[in-house]
């Protein structure tokens, strides 16, 4: 892998750059003060920045243009994502980034038609639901079911899910359900599309610790047409891969741009007296820097993968390890540096650094959580990164 930018990368970087710099101040100021309240969701000052920021093209950049998008490669839309994320701005989340990649590669034709539009200009916004209330790190074991009609129109779907994170402003749910017999495991299950305002959709909220909003959604006889299974049936499993591949493939700016924030915290007048000039804490300071350009690494290397027609799935499981025990390295270090300080809240005065180390501390487990705990991503990078045996 060359870890050096090409020219035509930098040129569209600063493009972008110049793009989010045009963008009206009062739009980007309210986007960037939504996120800072919740990571995750996606409230309605972002979906205005994002509706705004796509009309001129900049939301599915490494997507084909006949989609609406760019045409550009995997590389400059991990570009676009970690500029985005270094700025503190909305990214489109699992629709821009792992629903609609998947989509386009394994979705009908009409699917392609009727959905991917609506992904780009915010209109349609999806929700993955695939973790159950005994089916999360087993996946294979979710009992959701969808049960053909005997006319083969339609699929009767029953179940619930949890932690189904922006399933309260979806309107539509990317969901796996078991259409084999009960025992099927990975062998038997689907996945659909499914309107969030069907007869039968229910959403409940969910609050994590970070103060962020995930969901529980409830399944009651939804009707849904057949039309709406993606790609074979019985076939999710392979689906569901894919896109947690795309899914992992983690912008890691967020993550340096908070270690700016604590070294300029170090070498303020806030911080406590000598702690500048302290060689324990200049050395955890360097370690974090190493640990950060790690990450950048572990994250480019899986948009280079995509760029060579291959879908990272162990390199996005490393990824994914690397960046979200990062984030809880760098929350402990911290509150380690600031002493009691530190635990104010955000957004209380007097708290160091803004207080956003604290709201890190209490953010940083989801990470290593969403997307697949890190204790299944060791799995696969055991068995489909270095081929051992179960």
């Amino acid at each position: 892998m060359d870890i050096q930018l090409t020219p035509e990368n930098l040129e569209f970087l600063a493009d972008l750059r110049a793009a989010l710099d045009a963008m009206p101040a009062e739009v980007t100021a309210a986007a960037v003060a939504e996120m800072d309240i919740d990571e995750i969701d996606l409230g309605p000052d972002s979906r205005a920045y994002l509706r705004l920021l796509g009309k001129g093209g900049w939301i599915g950049v490494s997507w084909p243009k006949e989609y609406g998008g760019q045409g550009r490669s995997a590389v400059e839309q991990w570009l676009f994502l970690e500029e985005m994320s270094y700025r503190k701005l909305p990214t489109g989340r699992l629709g821009i980034s792992s629903v609609g990649p998947t989509l386009m590669r394994v979705g009908s034709e009409q699917q392609k038609r009727d959905l991917i539009p609506g992904l780009l200009s915010m209109d349609l916004r999806i929700a993955v639901a695939y973790s159950e209330p005994e089916a999360g790190s087993d996946l294979a074991s979710l009992r959701t079911s969808a049960v053909l009609s005997d006319d083969g129109a339609t699929y009767l779907i029953n179940g619930q899910k949890v932690y189904t994170s922006s399933g309260h402003y979806a309107t539509h749910l990317w969901l796996a359900a078991r259409t084999g017999a009960a025992d099927s495991r990975s062998r038997g299950i689907t996945v659909f599309i499914v309107p969030t305002d069907l007869p039968g959709v229910t959403v409940r909220p969910i609050f994590t610790q970070s103060g962020g909003r995930t969901n529980e959604v409830f399944l009651d006889n939804v009707v849904v047409p057949a039309d709406n299974v993606v790609g074979e049936v019985n076939g999710g499993w392979g689906i569901i891969g894919m896109a947690l591949g795309f899914e992992r493939t983690f912008p890691y700016s967020d993550i340096a741009r908070d270690l700016e924030g604590l070294i300029a915290w170090v070498f303020s007048d806030d911080a406590p007296a000598g702690l500048s000039e302290d060689s324990y804490t200049l050395g955890l300071l360097a370690e974090l820097a190493a640990d950060v350009q790690g990450a950048r690494l572990f994250s480019m290397r899986a948009a280079w993968m995509i760029d060579q027609g291959t879908i990272p799935v162990a390199e996005s499981s490393s990824s994914k390890i690397w960046l979200s025990e990062l984030r809880q390295r760098l929350a402990s270090i911290a509150l380690g540096m600031m002493g009691p300080a530190g635990q104010l809240a955000t957004r209380t005065d007097g708290a160091p650094a803004s207080g956003r180390f604290e709201q890190l501390h209490r953010f940083a487990p989801l990470m290593k959580i969403g997307g697949g705990t890190n204790e299944v991503q060791r799995n696969i990078i055991a068995q489909r990164g270095l081929l051992l045996p179960r």
